[in-house]
């Protein structure tokens, strides 16, 4: 099985956290979970890191059988829309996210 991990570093604006993360669950967690071959979607909000830890404020995980699984679902249409659904909620989120893929 592979994991998408997608990690999130930055900041949310002072405040609005809990409504980004509310907006996360009722808008993206429904659209990743339509991505073909997906076998669970997990979002974990952190709340806290060691020390000198990049600033990760969100981890995404995206579980697939294997690889051709994987690159069918990247492939797909949903990817396009869940890319710019993506775009618009974090909007209150200054920072980067970048994606990891490891075997599990």
């Amino acid at each position: 099985m592979l994991t998408r991990t997608a990690l999130y570093e930055g900041t949310i604006e002072a405040g609005g956290e809990d409504a980004f993360f509310a907006d996360v669950e009722k808008r993206l967690v429904p659209i990743w979970k339509q991505f073909p071959n997906v076998l669970d979607v997990r979002v974990q909000r952190v709340r806290d890191a060691d020390p000198g830890a990049l600033p990760i404020v969100m981890i995404l995980e995206m579980d697939f059988a294997d690889r051709d699984a994987l690159d069918e679902s990247l492939a797909s249409e949903i990817k396009t829309r869940a890319h710019a659904l993506t775009l618009e909620v974090l909007k209150p989120f200054a920072g980067r996210f970048f994606h990891l893929i490891a075997e599990v």
